[in-house]
């Protein structure tokens, strides 16, 4: 093998599965060298002795890695089979067909995953405080061993989808997880230490009854509900410190408007 030629690195074997795991890339060699990606599974070190067998190493050509290379950046038009998602049995067919129209013309705005949330920057939320003295609480009991998986599972959507960020912040809250009705779990900040801190807003909220009112003469209605609406809304860059909760994988702070914080009603409203 030739210096500069494009290598295919795999894992050697499924020996060390529960450890670590191994990417399988495309390094280039070196000075009788080349890169291999390893990811830790674990929470301690790994050591990895000298002369260890780990990758099969085997050489491609220049052409293979252009095309692999070569990705469509181009966004697939989102899908969505609303024949099954809905139940549009008490409609005509006509109207159900205008009903089918509609939802596919605007597939873009329905998110499935906590991923594809849109996002509305017209009211960044700021959190006031009665003093900057900056509130810590420990966290809870350690997370069983069996919800840790889940732990962490549930901060890598929040960090994917750009709700949660890394934090160095003062501010410390703790979290929990809380079984959901469908045996799925939502992580969830104790923020009641933040929020006993925290000046009220107090911004008047609708009217229900003139709200109905309004409604008077109306032929047709429905109801529209956002999907985790209030991470929908962004918190002010300058306030995300305040919401930064603590981990046993580290800190993290809300760059979305976190669930159960005071005057998170008022700036949705």
């Amino acid at each position: 093998m030739s210096v500069g030629q494009p290598l295919l690195i795999e894992k050697l074997d499924d020996k060390h599965s529960d450890s670590f795991l191994i990417a399988r890339t495309i390094s280039k060699l070196e000075e009788n060298k080349c890169l291999a990606l390893i990811c830790n599974l674990s929470n301690s070190p790994v050591n990895l002795n000298k002369n260890m067998s780990l990758v099969q190493i085997s050489p491609i050509q220049s052409s293979l890695v252009q095309n692999v290379n070569n990705v469509s950046t181009s966004k697939v038009e989102k899908q969505i089979d609303w024949a099954t998602q809905i139940d549009l049995s008490h409609l005509k067919d006509e109207q159900k067909l205008k009903v089918m129209d509609l939802l596919s013309k605007y597939n873009s705005v329905f998110a499935q995953d906590i991923d594809e949330l849109g996002v509305c920057d017209l009211i960044k939320h700021e959190i006031h405080l009665t003093d900057q003295i900056p509130t810590r609480q420990k966290p809870y009991n350690r997370v069983p061993y069996n919800l840790k998986h889940e732990m962490k599972k549930q901060i890598n959507v929040l960090l994917v989808a750009g709700i949660i960020q890394p934090s160095k912040s003062p501010f410390c809250a703790p979290v929990l997880l809380v079984k959901k009705a469908d045996n799925s779990y939502r992580l969830v900040a104790d923020l009641r230490k933040l929020n006993s801190k925290t000046i009220p807003d107090n911004f008047p909220l609708p009217n229900l009854t003139e709200m109905i009112d309004g409604l008077s003469g109306a032929k047709y209605f429905s109801t529209l509900d956002l999907t985790s609406g209030f991470y929908q809304m962004v918190m002010h860059p300058d306030h995300t410190k305040h919401t930064t909760i603590a981990t046993e994988f580290g800190l993290y702070e809300y760059k979305r408007l976190p669930f159960g914080l005071k005057n998170a009603s008022a700036s949705f409203q």
